[in-house]
């Protein structure tokens, strides 16, 4: 197989080589969104973005050494956070609305996965989620690549752009904030 700079090479000289890349990817940056929103069409969706932001720009990629997928998850926490901004302002304005008209907000429907052990899986995901929503924005993102994702210190540290030693102690503080938010 390709190593991932060459596969790089290759798309940033054909975008059609991308392919390579996202099929290389793809499940991984899906997991993460997916633990993350816990729906599986927006985790599809924000995936698609994410994958088309990289398309995009892999021209402004530069390989140094570091893995591909870092820069994949950083493009993956940015249109979450994006995300996340659009749904609270959305939110926002159907509560005014809600105040203005008097009328009550419709729950969103959601999306379960076929099979029983499938939407025990997803309900405890979004429990665990509500949890973690509760928190920072960086303690959320540290917490899903440890636990969500299984990365070490040193790839969290690349994709965060801080240090092993302050991964440790940023993971430390955000788990102990989970914990409270959640009264284990």
């Amino acid at each position: 197989m390709d190593s991932e700079e060459q596969l790089i090479s290759a798309a940033k000289a054909d975008k059609t080589e991308f392919v390579k890349l996202y099929d290389k990817y793809f499940k991984q940056i899906y997991k993460f969104l997916l633990t993350r929103v816990a729906d599986v069409q927006l985790a599809e969706d924000l995936t698609s973005d994410t994958f088309i932001i990289a398309l995009e720009k892999i021209d402004s990629f530069e390989y140094q050494g570091k893995p591909f997928s870092s820069w994949l998850y950083r493009v993956a926490i940015n249109e979450l956070n994006k995300h996340y901004r659009a749904a609270r302002s959305e939110q926002e304005v159907m509560i005014r609305k809600w105040h203005e008209e008097g009328d009550k907000l419709e729950a969103a429907d959601i999306e379960l996965l076929e099979g029983e052990s499938e939407q025990e899986k997803l309900q405890n995901l979004k429990v665990m989620n509500d949890g973690i929503r509760k928190l920072k924005q960086e303690d959320q993102d540290i917490l899903s690549l440890k636990y969500f994702e299984n990365l070490s210190y040193q790839e969290i540290a690349e994709i965060l752009g801080i240090t092993v030693t302050n991964v440790g102690v940023k993971l430390m503080r955000a788990t102990e904030r989970l914990s409270k938010t959640c009264n284990f």
